[in-house]
């Protein structure tokens, strides 16, 4: 064989030697490994090996990976039980990181269900009407502490991530969680009440701050790690997690609403301290994003961590190999990966289904669910009844949650989206107008109407919704992309969360279950958004999804569309 002359074609085992610099093609096409010193290194697609020999052929002066023609295809079409047996450790270690969504779960309940705690209101509130209330102006700074810190955090993870790595990013993540649950655990310590109140406050922000850094982390390490036909399913899980730390902290609250001082309460705080711990040990045990390395040039640890992930049942070569040709591209596209670049041609468009994406648990009420027992305590429920019912609505949620993802395997995003808002903004309307009136019954269809929701959106919206997420924005900008979609998150939940105990809370509004006709008007905004912009992503591989972007096709279209970008 002459190597200068005869081409190595794909499956051989050709090879070509010079000046002590081999370099030889795998099996797998458009992959090249140099061989230089009896040392081996891949080379990554765009990578030119230079070798010269111009006595032996004056012609050849380099052999370039730029073209990467025939990148392996996964098996996209998987049903959801096969491909768990296919990717067995990938699906483990998303698993294991929806603990880190557990703990954003759990904080949300335990601050929000917390002020319906006798001894807390005791120490924390102040006498209204001979009852003991948290003011209404502390319940809002409150409840908005924790978004806003994931706000924060959420910009923050963006960028550092970047820089650092997503299991550094973890980490910091984690230590930073267990400064803010300090805080909350010794907010009592303070004998002026409005200190107390202060360094509570302060808390649960460190904690929100720590928080949106592990979320983001978690979501960008999933969304470029799980293959397309898992993908969907993986990210859905991210509100199961919500869901189950929801459900934890409702039953500790529940248990502590039964202590006659202040031990109870803080147990409750003090357990936040786990949901520290365990993502500091995960970030121990989890390989790094092969996406993460293979953007920093670190193509030998790229392959290491891809067979970590993917081996031995499937070629973690071949996924690292769709990974660098996505990379590769979309370096062609775009000059650089800043928050900048996300508003920049295409990437625009892609950034904003990602904010409108987030915008969807704010649309449906994820908030106001997430204080249903405080909130049904307004309307006439008894403290225990209403705690009973937030741990029903959850335990309903959770499996709703789990039928979601797999009807995100079966179903497209858009169309679940679409049928859960609308089904959603009639139960609000019924809700509103329960709301006229008064009374114990009042207050049960209130909490009916909640948990229907809750079930509605948690077969359809809410795990669309991170399904979106996870595969709308380009490798290169994920990381930052899903920050900014985090800080709309947190940001509208800022917003919520403060006006919301302003519209129901007895010493303001006082408006009852007529709340219910603000989440009317989201509901419906949520509907018309989804039919207008919400492309279906379904079953496409990330090199369609860029492609798809990149010829401006309309949102209605992306379903029908048929192509083969990846042989091209």
């Amino acid at each position: 064989m002459n190597p200068f002359h005869d081409k190595i074609s794909p499956g051989d085992r050709g090879s070509i030697t010079t000046n002590n610099i081999e370099l030889t093609e795998s099996p797998s096409p458009s992959y090249i490994t140099e061989t230089r010193g009896g040392r081996e290194r891949d080379l990554a697609p765009g990578e030119t090996s230079r070798v010269r020999d111009e006595s032996t052929n004056p012609l050849m002066k380099s052999i370039s990976t730029t073209s990467v023609t025939n990148v392996p295809e996964e098996e996209k079409d998987l049903p959801l039980g096969q491909a768990i047996r296919q990717y067995p450790k990938v699906v483990a270690y998303c698993l294991s990181l929806t603990i880190v969504v557990i703990g954003w779960g759990y904080a949300l309940v335990i601050v929000g269900s917390i002020v319906a705690v006798e001894p807390f209101q005791h120490d924390y509130g102040e006498l209204y009407k001979d009852k003991w209330i948290i003011p209404s102006l502390w319940v809002s700074l409150w409840s908005a502490a924790i978004p806003l810190g994931m706000a924060i955090g959420s910009v923050f993870a963006g960028w550092y991530q970047d820089r650092i790595g997503r299991i550094w990013s973890l980490r910091t993540g984690a230590i930073i969680c267990a400064v803010g649950v300090a805080g909350i655990f010794f907010s009592y310590l303070p004998a002026d009440i409005e200190t107390m109140r202060a360094l509570f406050f302060a808390g649960k922000t460190v904690q929100g701050i720590a928080i949106g850094i592990l979320k983001v982390t978690a979501m960008t390490y999933i969304s470029e790690t799980a293959p397309t036909s898992l993908r969907a399913s993986v990210m859905g899980l991210v509100p199961t997690g919500n869901l189950l730390g929801q459900l934890l902290g409702s039953i500790v609250v529940f248990l502590v609403n039964k202590a006659p001082n202040r031990t109870g309460y803080l147990v409750a705080f003090g357990s936040q301290w786990l949901l520290a711990v365990v993502p500091f040990i995960l970030s121990v045990i989890i390989p790094e994003s092969p996406a993460y390395l293979e953007e920093r040039g670190q193509s030998d640890r790229a392959l290491e961590s891809s067979r970590k992930l993917y081996a031995p049942r499937v070629d973690a070569l071949k996924v690292l190999e769709k990974v660098r040709a996505s990379i590769a591209e979309e370096k062609e596209a775009t000059s650089g990966a800043t928050y900048l670049t996300c508003f920049q041609g295409v990437n625009t468009r892609r950034t904003m289904i990602v904010i409108m994406a987030n915008l969807l648990p704010a649309m449906f009420g994820l908030d106001l669910i997430a204080k249903s027992s405080y909130f049904l305590q307004t309307i006439g429920m008894k403290s225990s009844t209403s705690l009973m019912i937030l741990i029903g609505g959850i335990v309903a949620g959770t499996f709703a949650n789990g039928v979601g993802l797999w009807v995100l395997s079966r179903v497209g995003r858009r169309k679940v989206t679409l049928i859960s808002m609308s089904i959603s903004t009639v139960l609000w309307i019924a809700v509103g107008i329960s709301g006229i009136w008064r009374g114990p019954a009042v207050a049960y269809f209130t909490a009916g109407g909640c948990i229907a929701i809750i079930i509605v959106c948690g077969m359809g919206a809410w795990p669309a919704g991170y399904a979106i997420m996870g595969e709308t924005s380009s490798l290169r900008l994920r990381a930052k992309t899903q920050g900014i979609g985090g800080v709309a998150q947190q940001g509208s939940s800022v917003l919520i969360n403060f006006l919301l105990p302003l519209a129901y809370n007895p010493d303001a509004g006082n408006w009852g279950g007529k709340t219910g006709f603000i989440y009317v008007g989201l509901c419906a905004l949520g509907v018309l958004l989804s039919w207008f912009f919400l492309p279906e992503m379904k079953g496409r591989s990330v090199m369609e999804i860029d492609h798809m972007f990149n010829i401006k096709l309309p949102a209605r279209q992306f379903k029908k569309w048929r192509g083969d970008v990846e042989s091209k």
